[in-house]
């Protein structure tokens, strides 16, 4: 075996085994869906409940189907919430690289699955979620950044140990633009539990009179 697959391997076996307890119940409402092209993604959330300050779980399972190996930055997760559409966008992996290092990988193999982690905090107005009729969200959608050609950062894959930061030349800064793939999953019904804070400042404005 060659010393960069070896490499690989072994990213590969102990990141496999952090999350070997990990599954996904096909089953459950809430589980998501999304495919683009050759790849394919599900998830399903950690509990149909969201409060403000409170984590939002999940585990997916990525699908690799095509002919190379993909890459995902496994550890880089954020959210946002766009109020219009009541929607809490849990995003995984990285369209843009941090501080143009890159983030700690995890290869996925032709015909290989993969079953990961990941959590992220919305932030919600504390204005927004203390009015009694304020528009709580009512969707949860993830979405997953991938690498699709992996080859222009083969010499840092083989390097990264999760704890020293590799700096991207500025061509390989544009081949991950060029490479990164966004696959959106369907959004999720969820129930908005305020927190308890929110709920008696709400009684009291309901009462007062406003």
């Amino acid at each position: 075996m060659k010393p960069y697959r070896f490499s690989l391997a072994l990213t590969t076996f102990f990141a496999a085994a952090a999350v070997s307890a990990a599954s996904i119940d096909m089953t459950d409402p809430r589980r998501s869906l999304g495919r683009e092209g050759d790849v394919r993604i599900d998830a399903q959330l950690a509990r149909e409940t969201v409060s403000p300050g409170v984590p939002i779980g999940i585990t997916y399972q990525i699908e690799n189907l095509s002919a190379s190996s993909i890459a995902i930055a496994t550890k880089v997760a954020d959210s946002s919430y766009d109020e219009d559409s009541r929607t809490i966008t849990v995003s995984v992996g990285s369209e843009v690289p941090p501080d143009g290092n890159m983030p700690q990988m995890i290869v996925i193999a032709p015909g290989e699955k993969k079953v990961l982690q990941a959590g992220a905090t919305p932030v919600l107005r504390a204005a927004a979620t203390r009015k009694a009729f304020a528009a709580f969200p009512r969707f949860v959608q993830v979405k997953v950044a991938i690498l699709r050609n992996i080859r222009p950062f083969a010499a840092l894959l083989e390097k990264q140990d999760g704890r020293t930061k590799h700096r991207l030349t500025d061509e390989q800064f544009n081949q991950w633009f060029e490479s990164n793939d966004t696959i959106f999953l369907n959004t999720v019904p969820v129930h908005y539990t305020p927190s308890r804070r929110a709920t008696t400042d709400a009684a009291d404005a309901t009462g007062s009179g406003f």
